[in-house]
């Protein structure tokens, strides 16, 4: 993967806007995950999540489009942008923000795993939206009761159908553990993390996510 990432991307680096993102598609209880032959969806994704971080963004528009942020934070709690600063005090991420007057946070929070799936060598980027946070928090801490870090294990995350107050709907986040990864898988498990944490501070959220 190492040869190719520096064949295929010539300089070595990567953006904040290419890796392959799997989000939840809008409105449904499945996966949008890209592919080489289009886009594909799916009730659930399993793989190896080798690192993860919270973040937030901020988008001054509701139609946006993939474009980078007005203000975004890293580790969910500096801000870099406008407004900038730090998160927790923002009024921006306060409830009842959002900037269709419902009850969410104008700066969202999302939780991203940088996952490895089947075959592929080089980590994609699940993003939970707000509504799966607290799935995955009691997750990862049901694996520490077990002396388990999230990277040593095979972990499937489906997606039930769920509705807003406002009656939307949409998928919420359902995790299941499925193995604990053989001393081998491990080893390569912790090569990968720290590839992805030599560029993961540039992957950002974007405005679908």
């Amino acid at each position: 993967v190492m040869a190719a990432f520096a064949v295929n991307c010539a300089s070595g680096s990567i953006t904040e806007f290419d890796l392959p993102r799997i989000k939840v598609a809008s409105g449904t209880a499945l996966w949008l995950i890209p592919g080489l032959e289009g886009d594909t969806t799916a009730g659930a994704v399993e793989g190896v999540v080798v690192s993860a971080r919270d973040t937030r963004v901020y988008y001054a528009s509701k139609d946006a489009g993939n474009v980078p942020p007005d203000c975004s934070s890293m580790d969910s709690k500096i801000g870099v942008g406008k407004p900038g600063g730090e998160c927790g005090g923002c009024p921006l991420a306060q409830w009842e923000s959002a900037l269709d007057g419902g009850a969410g946070q104008a700066c969202k929070q999302v939780k991203q795993l940088f996952m490895l799936r089947g075959t592929s060598m080089l980590p994609e980027v699940v993003s939970l939206p707000p509504t799966s946070l607290k799935a995955i928090r009691q997750f990862f801490l049901k694996l520490a009761t077990q002396g388990i870090q999230y990277y040593q294990c095979i972990l499937r995350i489906e997606l039930e159908k769920a509705q807003s107050a406002a009656g939307k709907p949409y998928g919420k986040a359902v995790l299941k553990y499925v193995r604990k990864l053989s001393p081998d898988e491990i080893a390569r498990a912790e090569e990968v993390r720290s590839f992805v944490d030599s560029f993961s501070t540039r992957v950002t959220p974007t405005a679908s996510e």
